[in-house]
């Protein structure tokens, strides 16, 4: 009786009494020890959860913290930046009038004048031949960028209609409705796009062959970007009323080796009116220039002829 356990069941009717062996005695054991270790497991794995769950919130807590600090330096950052672009593009700008000045006092101290070929020396436009006019006429710039209503300010010395001081104006303004294309007016790379709201307003300036550069400023907007390759005839922007301006227009650059020049003159310059730039244009030297693309044209021409020499030998 002692390896038994014995329950009793009492009601109106009398006891019941229920015998269970040792084996269900150990049984029993077993499952309220399991039972027990389940309850210990489980209290002991939801007190883990609720303490990483609270770890966890403190996290959170602190990344959104640190979240928010970062979006408020990445703020300051980002006016810090807009400063600076801003300041760049003045400094551009104050560059821009400093080369300005340097052509007036050349020109007060008459070294324009000294730097302008004997008659000698000057290009003979009869000897240049079809292939070379091709080349300079798809290499350094001519015809006009844009399809203008008038040319609004010329080269040179004028009244800024906005400071209202006599500066040197080193370019042409041509006036045109905002958003008129402006195309490449010979190939090249483009050296600078900048977005402003000072002074030139948004700009870009294009490197040329030969130490030619463009310039197009008071842009709306850009249909290229710095470093892009380009063609002659291929639209770089939009005409706009942005930084110092009075109306929508383009101010437009020529400038040979950081030297600006007259753009009317490159303006006028097409394959019908050859002579026109080296008339105006008597500083650059272009009978050397011209050497230099009648050699590279008869070296094309050579092996234009080597290949259709070997050709047929190919075929047979």
């Amino acid at each position: 009786m002692k390896d038994q356990l014995v329950i009793s069941v009492s009601n109106i009717n009398g006891s019941r009494h229920f015998q269970f062996g040792k084996f269900f005695k150990r049984n029993l054991a077993a499952a309220s020890l399991c039972i027990a270790m389940t309850i210990i497991v489980t209290a002991f794995v939801i007190n883990y959860l609720v303490v990483e769950i609270g770890q966890s919130r403190q996290s959170q807590q602190q990344l959104n913290a640190q979240s928010d600090q970062l979006a408020s330096e990445i703020t300051q950052l980002e006016g810090f930046r807009r400063t600076l672009q801003q300041d760049l593009a003045e400094r551009n700008d104050e560059l821009e009038q400093v080369t300005g000045r340097v052509g007036d006092l050349e020109q007060a101290l008459g070294i324009e004048s000294e730097n302008e070929l004997p008659l000698n020396d000057r290009l003979d436009t009869a000897a240049v031949n079809s292939v070379v006019r091709l080349s300079m006429l798809q290499l350094i710039p001519n015809g006009s960028p844009i399809k203008y209503q008038r040319m609004s300010s010329g080269f040179g010395k004028r009244v800024h209609p906005v400071k209202g001081q006599k500066l040197r104006h080193l370019g042409i303004d041509l006036s045109a409705k905002t958003g008129t294309p402006v195309r490449a007016p010979a190939d090249g790379v483009v050296e600078l796009v900048r977005p402003s709201k000072k002074g030139y307003g948004n700009l870009i300036k294009i490197i040329h062959a030969y130490g030619f550069m463009t310039l197009y400023a008071h842009l709306d907007s850009f249909n290229v970007k710095s470093g892009d390759f380009i063609h002659k005839g291929d639209i770089i922007a939009r005409t706009g009323n942005s930084g110092i301006s009075t109306g929508p227009h383009l101010h437009y650059e020529v400038r040979f080796l950081g030297r600006a020049l007259n753009p009317k003159s490159f303006i006028d310059w097409d394959s019908a009116n050859f002579e026109v730039l080296f008339d105006h244009e008597r500083s650059i030297r272009w009978d050397s220039l011209v050497k230099i693309l009648q050699v590279q044209a008869s070296t094309q021409l050579q092996l234009s002829l080597h290949k259709a020499v070997q050709s047929p030998e190919t075929l047979n």
